[in-house]
């Protein structure tokens, strides 16, 4: 009878042992946890514009900080230094069963982002800058901030930055087109571009010298996704990472991912 319960404890505590992987032992694909599903697009709009409508993804405004448990962070590596946007980030995945790294199908990728026991994401405020080579993603807390009269009444001074910061490294322009986040566009004279202010609590721009002749959506543009320079050259300047003091999003890896979807990494 004593060997019995030996036998049965013996059993309860090699079934508390089992990892993910080992619950079928004759399983051997190798399981990732997109990473698209840790940073919901309710969760965001919430931040962004509560009033959102739910065909809007405002996730696409921000790029994407990677954290291990010990601090590691991409940005801190001689391969890497800099977070990803959202169409790289989403693609990602994390593998608990390979020392909980971030794994992603995009091959040129640094090797740096297989971030060893991630358990942290910090999200950063950024803008992309688009020239006929491509696109810049500059965040918007590693430009110089300014305080600026905000849009309530009566006016109060808010961080913001300039518009022309944006675009350091192009060419002089002679129009230039701001794109919102939802797909709302509009274009500004250069004159009045490197007047304005994007205020970074309220996301609206303000023109000081040129509000009082503007329209209401013209001097107010909200939610500011991407500046289209119209086929300038490429961007000649090399913006740094914003400061995690500025940092005011983040969410962490769960550490049960019981209720996430899973898939087989055919090309791990």
């Amino acid at each position: 009878m004593k060997k019995l319960s030996l036998l049965l404890l013996l059993l309860v505590l090699l079934s508390f042992g089992c990892s993910e992987k080992d619950d079928n032992p004759t399983d051997l694909n190798v399981y990732g946890y997109k990473l698209h599903q840790f940073i919901t697009k309710s969760a965001v709009n919430a931040l962004v514009d509560p009033a959102a409508p739910d065909t809007v993804d405002y996730r696409g405004l921000f790029a994407y900080e990677i954290v291990a448990s010990d601090g590691y962070s991409p940005r801190s590596s001689s391969n890497a230094g800099y977070d990803l946007p959202w169409q790289t980030f989403k693609d990602g995945y994390v593998v608990p069963t390979d020392e909980g790294k971030t794994w992603f199908p995009n091959a040129n990728l640094p090797g740096a982002f297989k971030v060893k026991y991630a358990n942290l994401f910090r999200l950063y405020r950024k803008v992309d800058v688009l020239t006929c080579i491509g696109s810049k993603m500059v965040e918007l807390h590693s430009l110089p901030i300014y305080q600026i009269d905000n849009w309530s009444s009566p006016p109060a001074q808010e961080p913001a930055i300039k518009l022309s910061d944006l675009i350091q490294g192009i060419a002089d322009a002679d129009t230039l087109i701001l794109i919102a986040g939802d797909g709302y566009s509009r274009s500004y004279t250069a004159e009045k571009f490197n007047d304005g202010y994007y205020l970074l609590n309220s996301e609206v721009t303000t023109f000081p010298n040129f509000n009082a002749t503007m329209t209401g959506g013209e001097k107010k543009f909200k939610r500011l996704a991407s500046i289209d320079t119209l086929c300038q050259t490429e961007q000649s300047y090399t913006f740094t990472n914003a400061d995690t003091t500025s940092l005011n999003i983040s969410f962490p890896l769960p550490a049960d991912l019981s209720t996430y979807e899973r898939e087989v990494l055919t090309d791990y």
